[in-house]
């Protein structure tokens, strides 16, 4: 069975549910902010960036 995360969009927000399998990080080392380099927002086409395991609270802190 496969496990879901949930990515953001960086543009308009829109939370997206991908296989990790299907993950491929820009820099998977960066602690700040994990972007996704081979998938992009399916509604405005923008960065999509990895924020947690699906279902999990999200890791990030609005500034």
């Amino acid at each position: 069975m496969s496990e879901k995360m949930e990515c953001m969009c960086l543009n308009c927000g829109i939370s997206h549910y991908i296989d990790k399998n299907s993950l491929s990080l820009v820099d998977p080392d960066n602690d700040e902010m994990k972007l996704v380099k081979n998938l992009f927002c399916s509604e405005c086409g923008s960065v999509l960036a990895l924020i947690c395991k699906a279902g999990d609270e999200p890791n990030y802190k609005l500034k």
